[in-house]
């Protein structure tokens, strides 16, 4: 982590000392501190590995994953094979 990365994350911090974890993370939402599009994808990510280990095939995941979180099938394989660029 860089110096200017730390003094990011203590601005961050200074936000949401006292709350709890949920409360913290929904307040930097809040602030727009949190990268909407990264937890997107990373939610995307986890509900097709997730959806993969209990057996289903890769392109039944994606459209079950679109559908639980209501995006399109092109948007879910966009961000699974874009996270290894990443």
């Amino acid at each position: 982590m860089t110096r200017h990365d730390e003094i990011l994350a203590e601005t961050a911090l200074r936000e949401v000392r006292g709350l709890t974890v949920r409360q913290a993370v929904l307040r930097l939402f809040e602030l727009g501190l949190v990268s909407r599009r990264g937890c997107e994808q990373r939610a995307i990510c986890d509900e097709v590995e997730r959806l993969e280990r209990q057996g289903m095939a890769r392109c039944e995941a994606f459209e079950a994953a679109a559908q639980k979180l209501c995006c399109s099938y092109e948007k879910v394989r966009g961000a699974f094979y874009n996270k290894t660029k990443n």
